[in-house]
């Protein structure tokens, strides 16, 4: 069951299909950071990377 204060963002079209299931354990290394809920109370984002280097083109890069 998914965690409902956890969501993911994943690249579109990437060379694999990145792993959502858990809070961090996708091949991609993603980074996971604490947000603010609307509401009030904290979730977390889990952002992953691409496999397929087009942060080099598009100007952005993990940070």
């Amino acid at each position: 069951m998914a965690d409902p204060n956890t969501m993911h963002v994943t690249p579109i079209n990437d060379l694999i299909e990145h792993d959502t299931s858990g809070d961090s354990d996708c091949v991609c290394g993603p980074r996971t950071r604490p947000v603010e809920k609307n509401g009030g109370g904290m979730g977390w984002v889990v952002v992953h990377n691409s496999l397929d280097g087009r942060e080099r083109y598009e100007g952005g890069g993990p940070s």
